[in-house]
């Protein structure tokens, strides 16, 4: 006790931080084949990834990033498409978003010479903190094609950064993806 009464008399009041020291930017794996060119989805700047829109056929063909708005008081806002998809242009057109109030922060890649299926895992948003929660809620964006494919994970590593894009390469399919995490 006398140590921080000294400490005080030294320094003068030093506030307790209010608010959390912002992490590096969370760079994923990019698991997949080795073809296409770089490319990179981001929600920008105060959003957080809330699901996927893409084509598929046998693998993934494009992907796209959805994304919501992270407002003032920490409630998420309504759910936008950011960007173009990367990738080409054959295949059927779906998308895939997390229910009201949960965000992506973690995901199984699955793929061979190209990305077969990318399963998501919403997580439960707390708008007070700025955090997200443990027990995910599933849901895949996928191909027709899983047979002879490796699984890979990608995983948020800090409750208050969740995925806020994508990144990795694609031509007229996607050959590689991982996600980066940040604070909205």
């Amino acid at each position: 006790m006398l140590r921080s009464v000294v400490l005080v008399i030294a320094y003068g009041m030093i506030p307790l931080a209010t608010s959390p020291t912002a992490l590096p930017t969370q760079y994923l794996p990019i698991w997949g084949g080795g073809g296409g060119s770089g490319f990179t989805r981001s929600c920008g700047t105060g959003r957080v990834l809330t699901g996927l829109q893409y084509r598929a056929g046998l693998v993934i063909d494009a992907v796209g990033v959805l994304c919501r708005p992270v407002q003032a008081d920490g409630k998420l806002g309504s759910e936008t498409t950011v960007g173009s998809l990367a990738g080409g242009g054959n295949g059927t057109a779906d998308s895939r978003s997390c229910a009201s109030g949960h965000v992506v922060a973690s995901a199984e890649i699955a793929f061979g010479s190209f990305v077969n299926a990318i399963s998501l895992y919403c997580h439960p948003w707390s708008a007070s903190s700025r955090t997200f929660g443990p027990d995910p809620k599933f849901m895949i964006a996928r191909g027709s094609s899983l047979a002879g494919g490796t699984l890979k994970g990608n995983v948020c590593g800090a409750s208050t950064q969740p995925a806020i894009g994508i990144r990795g390469r694609a031509s007229a399919l996607v050959d590689a993806i991982g996600f980066f995490c940040d604070e909205p």
